[in-house]
């Protein structure tokens, strides 16, 4: 067959170009280009084509002309088949199948050996919703005297309803900080502060700093969550070691107990001294008022006019007011007084903290097989874009070498253009003073810096010399 009898089959089929002929028949333009040259088709592009294509039935071969063979239907749609996908799938299939075992070996090392275990101890805890919950019978007892006690939700910092915001608050963390805790990485009992910070060897700041630097790990290891479908809290401490995790919990619950009992106290006994002032100040009016009635009733033996009698009236409730007022204060302290004694927990704790059996961060069978999920579906991609670059014509080669080259040159261009260098030089020196100048809340360097502000220094400062000394290069490069 030539190359002439090849165009006509072709053309008959819609392809005209060179690049056409050779992606139709998965070789190259440059081998097209040959056929061309000798007008001569190789044997086994022949076979391929006999064994490939049919002549057309309505279209018989003549003694004038070369035979006209019809496409196969792949070649009618321009769409990918079933077998077209599997073809390339097994084709690709080592990168198919080492992309997904290295993903699952790396997440199972991970996962088994490198990844820190974190274990999670909680208590379930359900919380008074009312600030006189804690009284219990008493407000209804005084209410039988006429007391009335409040039953309504304090907004005071004593109010359990509070304790997610104490469980984050400063002075939570200083009185917890100081609590020790037995841990196998230390192998003694240390402060939580010295567990978070220095650890057991001496600290190089203060107090404050250390305290400071340790209320954020706190705050991770400690959570208060309200459950959505019931009236139970569940207070969690994470650790890396399991009995530390279970101490840290109860711990925590008894130290957020002290200080709601704390902030009670306090709020009780200005109660107290409040109600005690009052008491003293209306004892004297009491008296003041006893006192003028009982000499108007000596001065006034027989009272008969309407005067007297209505002045007599106006004394006598005066002082029953005043008794009124007295005991209702009485008995508001002697309720004070029992609140302030009472010594029990205003928690109720469903279940108490307990030695996790596992970490809950570490799960070795679901990680490695969405490792293996992702690892196949990243390998299946990478296999169908390594096809497609190996077997796309020459155009697209062309393409894809054009976009490697630019890139390549674009990217040393940025790096070797004094220009680029000079703005960037420019713009470092202007805020130089403004990173250097900076003052940490926390400094650890230089009575400045914190551990983060000198690490951004240090490479803001590489950064600034090294295109500087890029520019002033590339200037004396260009100048000579």
């Amino acid at each position: 067959m030539n190359f002439s009898e090849l165009e006509q089959l072709m053309s008959s089929r819609g392809v005209t170009s060179l690049a056409g002929i050779a992606r139709t028949l998965n070789t190259t333009p440059q081998a097209v280009s040959n056929w061309k040259s000798r007008n001569q088709v190789p044997h086994h592009i022949v076979a391929k084509i006999s064994q490939f294509y049919q002549p057309i039935a309505d279209n018989p071969q003549t003694s004038d002309g070369p035979p006209v063979y019809s496409l196969p239907s792949i070649y009618e749609e321009d769409t990918i088949a079933i077998s077209d996908i599997l073809i390339t799938m097994a084709e690709q299939l080592k990168v198919i199948v080492l992309v997904p075992f290295i993903a699952v070996f790396l997440t199972f090392t991970y996962v088994k050996f490198i990844q820190q275990p974190q274990y999670v101890s909680w208590a379930t805890v359900l919380l008074p919703s009312s600030g006189s919950a804690n009284l219990g019978g008493l407000a209804g007892l005084a209410s039988q005297f006429g007391v009335n006690v409040p039953t309504g939700t304090s907004a005071d910092l004593s109010n359990p309803s509070l304790f997610p915001e104490l469980l984050r608050s400063r002075t939570f963390a200083e009185k917890i900080l100081d609590k020790k805790f037995y841990t196998k990485e230390f192998g003694k009992e240390l402060s939580l502060l010295a567990i978070l910070t220095h650890g057991d060897e001496p600290p190089k700041v203060g107090r404050d700093t250390l305290v400071t630097s340790a209320s954020g790990s706190l705050g991770r290891m400690l959570e208060f969550e309200k459950k959505p479908t019931g009236s139970f809290s569940v207070i969690k401490a994470t650790a890396n070691e399991p009995i530390f995790a279970k101490d840290l919990a109860v711990v925590t619950l008894a130290e957020l107990e002290n200080l709601n009992r704390f902030y009670k106290s306090q709020a009780i006994n200005e109660k107290i001294i409040f109600i005690s002032n009052r008491i003293a100040s209306v004892e004297n009016d009491l008296k003041l008022s006893e006192t003028r009635l009982k000499e108007f009733n000596e001065r006034n033996r027989q009272i008969s006019s309407p005067a007297l009698q209505l002045e007599q009236g106006r004394l006598e409730r005066e002082v029953e007011i005043q008794k009124g007022v007295y005991l209702t204060l009485k008995q508001q302290l002697e309720l004070a007084k029992i609140e302030e004694i009472q010594e029990g927990s205003i928690v109720q704790v469903l279940d108490k903290p307990q030695v996790p059996l596992g970490p809950s961060n570490i799960k070795l069978k679901y990680n490695v097989f969405l490792a293996g999920i992702l690892g196949i579906v990243l390998g299946i991609m990478i296999g169908f874009v390594r096809t497609y670059v190996h077997h796309s014509d020459m155009d697209e080669r062309k393409k894809l070498r054009r976009v490697k080259y630019f890139f390549k040159k674009k990217t040393k261009d940025i790096i070797l253009d004094r220009r680029v260098s000079g703005i960037v030089s420019i713009l470092l020196l202007i805020g130089l003073p403004f990173y250097l100048g900076h003052e940490s809340k926390n400094p650890v360097f230089f009575g400045m810096y914190s551990a983060k502000l000198m690490i951004v220094n240090t490479i803001y400062v590489i950064g600034f010399l090294f295109s500087l000394y890029l520019f002033i290069h590339l200037t004396r490069k260009k100048i000579n």
